[in-house]
């Protein structure tokens, strides 16, 4: 069972609406973090969630305001609640623990089967906090293979799934395998 709480304070707020939450991580210990920004008039809304690709999380995509306006900005204007998560080792989420200690004494860190399990928890907890509406998905660059898994895995839990500016081959990858598990 994920519990949330709020943030530690040095989490920043990018907007005075913004609502941080923690949810149990993969690593013992460890938690992932989220943001969300719900829409200002229309409660009950849709919920889209962004998957942020492997260079940057969502403090400095989704959530990041070019001339006083960020892309959630336009997806809440238009009645969306907004969230984003950041993986293991981005932004606001823990650090894996092997990233404490020198990089060759470890295996590759946030691979694929990884991830999905990271973004199928985030997945589960905002289905939870929405009384188990499924959801849609924004998925980024390398984000776009994280969650073309999980639409293949689980394709109950999403209503839609937005590929934007997709790693190279994420199509050619996961589009058989989502089509052949229905979604």
């Amino acid at each position: 069972m994920n519990i949330a709480v709020q943030a530690s304070p040095t989490q920043v707020k990018l907007d005075p609406d913004e609502q941080h939450y923690r949810i149990a991580g993969l690593h013992q210990g460890s938690s992932l973090f989220l943001r969300r920004l719900a829409p200002k008039l229309a409660r009950g809304q849709p919920a889209v969630l962004y998957v942020h690709g492997a260079t940057f999380p969502s403090a400095l995509s989704i959530a990041y305001r070019f001339d006083g306006r960020a892309w959630r900005d336009a997806l809440c204007a238009a009645g969306f609640d907004v969230w984003a998560l950041d993986f293991h080792g981005f932004g606001g989420s823990d650090p894996y623990p092997e990233m404490l200690r020198p990089a060759e004494l470890s295996q590759p860190l946030g691979r694929l089967v990884d991830a999905c399990a990271q973004l199928e928890a985030a997945v589960r907890f905002i289905a939870g906090c929405r009384k188990g509406q499924r959801l849609s998905i924004i998925a980024h660059s390398w984000g776009s293979m994280v969650a073309g898994r999980l639409a293949a895995l689980a394709p109950d839990l999403l209503d839609r799934l937005v590929f934007s500016v997709p790693s190279p081959g994420a199509l050619r990858r996961c589009a058989p395998c989502i089509c052949r598990a229905g979604a």
